[in-house]
């Protein structure tokens, strides 16, 4: 794959580096790192990633950031102990977000009521940590803002994968989030998608790849990494009618807000 160059550092606001598909390919921060990125973020999703996780930070510094949390696709695994493991894991590993946590409910509704208590623990945990989350949400997004208002989180976040719509953008914006863009935007299909992209505000959305999942259209038939993140954000740029170098300056500019860095 040609990974387009450019001199303005770019980040993967989220991506399972730690996952199997990369366990082989030796040169991946390296090429990370000469294609221009300047950082990415690993949530957890099961309380087991926690110990790979911290062990890839501390073998590549703050350039790679990270986030603990029990992902509700993966509801039927967890165990109510985990959320006691879970704080343990805060307090030692000291991550930079909660997540990847939320709702999905495209899953069976049988798993919702569920899904929602593990939610509604990990967002006291945030909140008591003062962590912004990361947040996986699928056919929920009313119910999630709903929530996180009602409960009244103030620590903002990501909301991963996003493809809904301008409107509940705007909730989760007016929540203090911000949106994860993808490989998705980059089908042709997309076209409710294209529409939101080009009507975002400039502060108000992130880049991510969701590697090793999501592959963008020009990747489809390969295992997907954050070296497409140039790709997709130049898609990005077309449809917003802006440089690349804009929407580089300003997801940057976003991913390290809303994670609080220096």
């Amino acid at each position: 794959m040609n990974v387009p160059q450019n001199p303005i550092n770019w980040v993967d606001s989220h991506c399972h580096l730690n996952h199997l598909a990369f366990a082989e390919d030796f040169n991946l921060f390296a090429n990370l790192k000469a294609a221009g990125c300047a950082g990415v973020l690993i949530p957890g999703t099961v309380l087991s990633d926690a110990l790979e996780i911290s062990r890839l930070q501390k073998q590549h510094g703050i350039w790679l950031q990270f986030a603990l949390g029990l992902h509700p696709y993966f509801i039927t695994d967890h165990h109510v102990d985990d959320l006691i493991a879970l704080e343990q894991q805060i307090v030692q590993y000291r991550p930079v977000a909660m997540g990847e946590v939320g709702l999905d409910f495209a899953m069976p509704q049988s798993t919702h009521a569920l899904q929602m208590q593990y939610f509604h623990k990990q967002v006291q945990l945030a909140k008591q940590h003062a962590l912004p989350l990361v947040l996986h949400c699928r056919k929920a997004h009313d119910e999630l803002t709903s929530y996180l208002k009602r409960v009244g989180f103030a620590h903002g976040g990501v909301v991963h994968g996003f493809s809904g719509s301008l409107q509940q953008a705007r909730a989760y914006i007016q929540l203090g989030f911000v949106v994860g863009l993808g490989g998705a935007l980059t089908y042709d299909r997309a076209k409710a998608m294209h529409k939101l992209v080009a009507a975002l505000d400039d502060n108000a959305y992130v880049l991510e790849t969701d590697s090793p999942y999501m592959p963008p259209a020009f990747a489809r038939d390969e295992t997907n990494s954050p070296l497409n993140i140039p790709q997709i954000a130049q898609h990005i740029a077309h449809l917003r009618g802006q440089s690349l170098a804009h929407v580089y300056q300003h997801t940057t500019a976003n991913f390290k807000r809303i994670l609080q860095l220096p």
